[in-house]
């Protein structure tokens, strides 16, 4: 690149986090469910003590001991959660420019990963999605590079929510690019051996083994198998490639977590993208590796009680980054593809808007990755206009 596009890209960057950072510190933050037990064990680690007797996944809760013994905030684990929301700009596109070794596939990623509210800005209630997908995120862009450090990302990450293995596959493939098979192998025993000790010291404190924050619930009673793994599999398929969605057992409560969180386009984009990868990837590793992991996020989801796009985002994201390199080069699909991410911001405003005092500063990221697409069709224009008046002669 040269220096005048770098500092376009840089500045692109800076600016969306700047607009992210003002619209969720904007916001209401309103504690619920989950940050309690998140916030005790960041009081508790702070006092020098790993208490795994309290309930939850704490992977991405060991980022906010640091902040709470300087401000011994109450709060402190959502403070943090807010910093991962805007920091997810930048690393989403540190990971697809060292991944595709594209600046523009960055930008990509990087704009589709900010449009979507529902996983950034469940910040506000202690939701741990700004972190997991930030870590995942992370394990890909040091992965990417050949380093051995990815074991830290991505050993936090499934220690924040498990459904990350589905990553195992993919990250796989990019170290194997620059490393050997015995070193990729004892990465990936150091990541077991973590998530082993963890389970083993929990196990010790509390007699049994947690269940994420559902405390009632058993580590074998967790599983479906039969019928309901069948109809969980067809409800996934359809919260896929749907705007709209319900909860299948019972209607009446069908909510966030039945709704795709992201555009079906790019869902659409990138299961063909897997599918005629030979016309799409230059390393032929990538789509076997994106698509076995996406389908073990999947049918990971699909063994539990119901299907919940908070639980399928390992195999969201997989599909997501594999339809990166089809939209770089087909970017007739850009426009449609931005359109229909706007839905969600839509949605969680009508969801959350009275519980985190939303206003309009709540869309300022669509509006300024909207106006950034602008600025950029009518610094293309010429060629913009050649590819319609194509299209009008082949209809």
């Amino acid at each position: 690149m040269t220096t005048r596009s770098t500092l376009v890209v840089w500045a692109y960057i800076g600016g969306l986090m700047g607009v992210m950072a003002f619209s969720l510190f904007s916001a209401t933050p309103f504690p619920q469910d989950d940050h309690f037990y998140y916030q005790q064990f960041v009081e508790a680690l702070a006092r020098g003590r790993i208490n795994l007797r309290i309930p939850g996944f704490h992977g991405s809760d060991v980022f906010a001991v640091p902040w709470y013994l300087f401000s011994r905030s109450q709060i402190a684990q959502i403070d943090m959660l807010r910093v991962w929301a805007v920091s997810l700009p930048l690393i989403a596109y540190l990971a697809g420019a060292r991944l595709f070794r594209s600046s523009v596939d960055g930008i990509i990623l990087a704009s589709i990963i900010a449009m979507m509210p529902f996983v950034s800005f469940v910040a506000l209630r202690g939701w741990t999605g700004p972190a997991y997908w930030g870590l995942m995120l992370l394990s890909v862009a040091v992965a990417a590079r050949g380093s051995l450090w990815v074991v830290v990302p991505f050993g936090l990450v499934i220690l924040t929510k498990p459904f990350a293995i589905a990553l195992v596959p993919f990250l796989w493939v990019l170290l194997r690019r620059r490393r050997r098979s015995a070193a990729c192998a004892a990465v990936f025993g150091s990541i077991a051996l973590l998530c082993a000790s963890y389970i083993a010291i929990q196990y010790v404190q509390a007699g049994r083994v947690f269940v994420g924050t559902h405390a009632d619930v058993g580590i074998l009673s967790v599983f479906h198998f039969g019928k309901r793994f069948f109809l969980n599999i067809a409800h996934a398929l359809q919260m896929l490639f749907s705007v709209h969605n319900y909860y299948f057992p019972d209607p009446s409560k069908t909510g966030p977590g039945n709704l795709l969180h992201t555009s079906p386009v790019l869902m659409f984009i990138g299961l063909y993208a897997l599918l005629s990868s030979r016309n799409v990837f230059t390393d032929r590793r990538l789509p076997p590796a994106l698509l076995l992991g996406a389908v073990a996020g999947f049918v990971m989801n699909a063994l539990l009680d119901h299907m919940d796009h908070f639980y399928m985002e390992a195999g969201v994201l997989l599909l997501i980054v594999a339809s990166i390199p089809l939209l770089s080069r087909a970017r007739v699909w850009v426009p449609l593809t931005l359109a229909t991410l706007h839905f969600q911001w839509f949605y969680f405003f009508l969801q959350y808007r009275e519980v985190f005092a939303l206003s309009w500063q709540f869309f300022l990221v669509p509006l300024y990755i909207d106006a950034a697409f602008l600025l950029f069709c009518c610094s293309r224009w010429r060629q913009i206009l050649a590819s319609v008046r194509e299209i009008v002669l082949i209809l």
